[in-house]
């Protein structure tokens, strides 16, 4: 991951919380197979200035990583910080992650909204994704459109 992309991915996550509406975040990050220490520390930075507006907001932050150095630093990097912000769970399958965040929101009282996330990401007994999460494309410069092109749940 640049430096740019980490930023575009935090970037996304502050339009969240100034939006005032409580989300879970859901970072597809099976393709990262390292993180430098300027990319940690940034991580961590974001998530101590914005500590308000997360645990304010945020009801979890599920990541999706294959590299077990990666998903230790991300472990590491959370650990850090006392007390933890928001839940999170670092996992290496879609379907755990969606059932993790769909679990987040039914937790919440957000029973509708967790039907939704588990109708439109959720995943086939096989493996296969249902429907690609929204806007998704493969390859090289991947990208999601903006949030304000999203629909709203």
């Amino acid at each position: 991951m640049t430096k740019e992309q980490q930023e575009a991915l935090l970037g996304r996550i502050l339009f969240y919380l100034q939006r005032g509406e409580r989300f879970v975040t859901l970072v597809d990050a099976r393709q990262l197979w390292s993180v430098s220490a300027e990319l940690r520390e940034q991580q961590w930075l974001f998530l101590r200035q914005h500590e308000v507006l997360m645990r304010q907001w945020a009801m979890g932050i599920a990541v999706l990583i294959n590299s077990p150095s990666v998903a230790l630093m991300v472990r590491v990097l959370v650990h850090r910080i006392k007390p933890k912000v928001v839940p999170y769970s670092v996992l290496s399958s879609w379907p755990a992650a969606v059932s993790w965040a769909a679990e987040r929101l039914d937790g919440n009282g957000l029973r509708e909204h967790a039907l939704r996330v588990r109708q439109s990401l959720g995943a086939s007994p096989d493996g296969r994704m249902w429907v690609e999460p929204l806007g998704v494309t493969h390859g090289a410069g991947a990208v999601r459109p903006p949030p304000e092109r999203r629909p709203k749940w």
